[in-house]
């Protein structure tokens, strides 16, 4: 961005702003922002990324905008459903917060 003349200020607060939409993204909240849905991408449309469940396979990719999944028909977005877990089949990720911390030092 800099080489594109992009002025340092800009470039900070662009990296501040992705960085705060990656952790709301990727935030366990189920909080109603429905409203978003259509605009960017919400917490539920990414958790559906990575369900468990058979429909989640391949689905939301979009980074940011949702109407690039409906435009390459990977868009899976469920009425007010969130999924049952996460990770890939047969090996779910551990409920609870500190069984997660901890499971990649496990056997």
């Amino acid at each position: 961005m800099y080489l594109l003349g992009f002025a340092e200020t800009a470039m900070h607060a662009y990296i501040l702003m992705v960085y705060l939409y990656a952790t709301f993204v990727h935030a366990n909240v189920r909080f109603n922002v429905e409203f978003l849905k259509p605009i960017i991408v919400t917490p539920r449309f990414h958790h559906w990324h990575h369900g468990i469940e058979k429909e989640a396979i391949d689905v939301n990719f979009a980074i940011h905008f949702p109407w690039l999944d409906k435009l390459f028909g990977t868009y899976y977005m469920p009425p007010k459903q969130w999924p049952s877990g996460y990770g890939i089949g047969g090996h779910p990720v551990p409920q609870g917060y500190w069984k997660q911390i901890f499971y990649p030092f496990g056997k």
